[in-house]
C-alpha cells in the first residue's frame, strides 16, 4: 500500500450563527453514489479528527463487503447543553440533500439515535437511512424497523450487537493465535454497551475478566469477576455501583486496568486511551480495539514490536456498522438468527484472513487489514 492518501472527496464546513456551532460533513469516497458514517458530537471536535473518521468509514464498509463510501460528520458543540437538539436539526438541515440521496447516516459519540431520527423528520426526511432504501420506499424501512425492534434476552439488539461483534472477532483471533479462551484472563475498558456485550459474550466463551474499568475507576479481581452480577449493577452510562461489588473485588485507580498482566486487552471506551507513555506497562498477548481510536499509531507500533497482536478498530467494532448497511443492501433479515449469524460469519472471516496475511507478508495487523480494504474499494470504484 502506498503511503499517499486520497483526498476526501468533500468537506463542507457548516456554521451556526446562534450559537456560534460549528460542524463538518467528509465524504471520504462514494462508491455507487453512496456513502455511509455516523454524525458527532462533542465540544472540541475538528475537521481533521472528522475527516479521520470518514477514512476509517471508507476502511470499515470495505472489510465488510458493504458497496457505500466512508463519511462522517463532527458538530463542535457541547452535547450536554439545552440547546444541542436544536443544533443537531439545524446541521441535519443544512446536509439534508445528502442525506435524502447520498448519505446513510445514524448517531456516534454524543448523539442518539432516536433524537437524529427526529430531527431528520422535522427537516422533511423520512429517516436518517433514506438514502439506502430510496428505491424501496416503504418495504426497506420497515425491514429496518423490525430488525431494530428486535430484543435478545430482553435487551434491544442495538444495545448488543457492537459489542457480540467485539466477540466474534476476539474468539477467532485467539482461535489463530492458538489461544485457549476457557481460563484466558482479560482486562476491559469501559462497561456500556460495548464493552458489557463483549463481556457478556466472551463469559460464556469461558474467559475470566480480571480488571474492569469504568468512569470511576478499576475494579480487579485475580480470580474472576462475576460478569452478569456487574451487568446487575451497572446503570445506563456503563457505571458499576461500588457498593453492591461482592468482597472478593478490589477497587484501584483508572489506570490499574492496563497494569494487568493477562491475555488479551479491550479498550471499549474512549480514544487514545493507550498512547507512548502509558502502553510500556501492558502485558498481552491480543488487544481488541472495541472503540474508535483507542491506541495511538506509536503505541501500536510499539506493542506490535513487542509481540502483541492488535485488532484494528474499523474491524473490531464494525458490527453495529454491519447492522444497518446490512439491513440496506439485504445481506441481513429482520431476525435475531440472521443478525447474528451473518454477522460472526463476516467478522471472524475478515479477522483471520487479516492476520493470515500480516504474518504472510511481514506487516503490521494495521496494515494488513487497510491493504484489503483498500483493495475492495479500488475494485468497486473500477
Amino acid at each position: 500500500m502506498t503511503s499517499t492518501r486520497p483526498a476526501p472527496y468533500l468537506i463542507s464546513e457548516w456554521h451556526d450563527p446562534e450559537t456560534g456551532a460549528r460542524g463538518w460533513f467528509v465524504i471520504d469516497r462514494l462508491v455507487g453514489g453512496m456513502c455511509s458514517g455516523g454524525i458527532r458530537m462533542r465540544a472540541g471536535v475538528t475537521v481533521d479528527e472528522v475527516t479521520d473518521l470518514a477514512r476509517t468509514m471508507s476502511h470499515k464498509m470495505a472489510v465488510l463487503d458493504i458497496p457505500y463510501g466512508g463519511a462522517k460528520s463532527g458538530i463542535d458543540f457541547d452535547s450536554a447543553s439545552p440547546q444541542a437538539p436544536t443544533v443537531l436539526r439545524g446541521f441535519i438541515e443544512a446536509i439534508r440533500p445528502f442525506i435524502a440521496e447520498r448519505y446513510a447516516t445514524g448517531a456516534d459519540l454524543g448523539t442518539r439515535e432516536d433524537d437524529i431520527i427526529a430531527a431528520c423528520q422535522l427537516v422533511g426526511l423520512t429517516h436518517p437511512l433514506q438514502a439506502g432504501f430510496k428505491t424501496e420506499g416503504g418495504a426497506g424501512l420497515n425491514r429496518v424497523q423490525q430488525a431494530l425492534a428486535l430484543t435478545s434476552e430482553g435487551i434491544p439488539i442495538t444495545e448488543l450487537i457492537a459489542g457480540y461483534g467485539v466477540a466474534e472477532c476476539t474468539v477467532e483471533a485467539a482461535g489463530v493465535l492458538g489461544l485457549p479462551l476457557q481460563g484466558a484472563t482479560v482486562a476491559l475498558q469501559g462497561f456500556g454497551n460495548v464493552g458489557g456485550a463483549a463481556a457478556r459474550y466472551l463469559d460464556r466463551e469461558g474467559v475470566r475478566l480480571i480488571a474492569v474499568a469504568d468512569i470511576e475507576g478499576a475494579i480487579l479481581d485475580d480470580n474472576g469477576l462475576d460478569v452478569r452480577h456487574l451487568l446487575s449493577i451497572r446503570d445506563r452510562f456503563g457505571r458499576i455501583d461500588r457498593s453492591r461489588l461482592p468482597a472478593s473485588a478490589r477497587q484501584a485507580p483508572e489506570p490499574a486496568w492496563l497494569e494487568q498482566s493477562v491475555d488479551i486487552l479491550i479498550p471499549a471506551a474512549i480514544g487514545n486511551a493507550i498512547r507512548s507513555d502509558n502502553q510500556g506497562s501492558i502485558r498481552c498477548r491480543l488487544l481488541v480495539e472495541a472503540a474508535n481510536n483507542p491506541v495511538t499509531r506509536d503505541a501500536e507500533t510499539e506493542l506490535e514490536r513487542r509481540g502483541t497482536t492488535v485488532l484494528p478498530d474499523f474491524v473490531a467494532n464494525a458490527a453495529a456498522a454491519f447492522l444497518f448497511c446490512g439491513l440496506l443492501e439485504k445481506r441481513l433479515e429482520p431476525t435475531l438468527e440472521s443478525i447474528f449469524g451473518v454477522t460472526s460469519r463476516q467478522l471472524r472471516t475478515i479477522t483471520r484472513e487479516l492476520l493470515d496475511r500480516a504474518r504472510r507478508e511481514r506487516v503490521s495487523d494495521r496494515r494488513a487489514a487497510e491493504e484489503i480494504a483498500e483493495h475492495r474499494l479500488r475494485e468497486r470504484q473500477t
